[in-house]
């Protein structure tokens, strides 16, 4: 992924920043201050809710991480970049059901989270601005959470959709191609939704909303389509062997060894 900068482990799990992380950092915090740019209180509860919403999205990676290990699937590293965030796997999945637990565990969590945050919001007598920075918090966990439940993989519910292919079809490659051409349709949706957006600005959305759905899209479209060529190399590779594995099967006894 580039240049990142290590925050140091927890659970034997290395955490990154990609460089790319200080850019929405920065476009997080300005739209949380605006339009209160002179007001130095503004800047540091926007500083404050950016700084806790990626602390959350860490959370979010961690759960898929931790549960990743506890059925066997390693997990080395976490990096936070421009998207949101990516855990490491050393190894691929090996059955459905693994998959299916690391998988919800990012969008429970996420859920929680946003409850959690919710839960302040009934102290009676909270400051504005507090009672906006527990509101935001709760509302982008919960957007998280039900954005990663769309069936596009390399999305959460993407994979939770592979996963239950695999569970019927019993073919993780056929699954996983299936699950990418499926991410790549919801790459190409945002795209579109993300320029109408941009053209049409329905219900005063601002444009600068539709610009980011575009770049969202295409960054899973990509993400897909890399998914599907490395499926496709897999498939391939598994036919290679197999055909490798058949023919040295078949060679000849040398004419010395009696067989019973």
């Amino acid at each position: 992924m580039g240049k990142t900068f290590s925050l140091g482990k927890l659970s034997g799990i290395q955490f990154r920043l990609h460089f790319s992380w200080f850019i929405i950092f920065a476009l997080a915090t300005i739209s949380l201050v605006y339009p209160d740019y002179s007001q130095w209180l503004h800047w540091i509860i926007g500083i404050a809710t950016s700084l806790l919403f990626f602390g959350s999205v860490l959370a979010h990676e961690l759960a898929h991480s931790l549960v990743g290990r506890a059925n066997g699937i390693p997990v080395d590293s976490i990096t936070l970049f421009i998207f949101g965030g990516v855990s490491h796997m050393t190894e691929e999945v090996t059955n459905p059901g693994a998959e299916l637990k690391m998988a919800a565990a990012g969008p429970v969590s996420s859920f929680l989270i946003g409850g959690f945050f919710g839960l302040f919001l009934f102290i009676p007598g909270l400051p504005e601005l507090v009672s906006r920075m527990l509101f935001a918090l709760m509302l982008t966990n919960w957007t998280l959470a039900v954005f990663n439940l769309i069936p596009g993989f390399p999305l959460d519910g993407g994979r939770v959709f592979r996963s239950i292919l695999w569970h019927f079809s019993g073919s993780y490659i056929r699954s996983s191609r299936i699950a990418a051409r499926v991410g790549q349709g919801v790459g190409y949706l945002l795209i579109l939704t993300g320029i109408l957006i941009v053209v049409i600005r329905p219900f005063n959305v601002a444009w600068f909303n539709g610009i980011w759905i575009v770049f969202i899209g295409w960054f899973l479209e990509r993400v897909a389509l890399a998914s599907y060529r490395q499926v496709r190399w897999q498939e391939v590779s598994s036919v290679a062997v197999a055909a490798e594995a058949v023919s040295s099967g078949g060679s000849e006894l040398p004419p010395d060894i009696k067989t019973d």
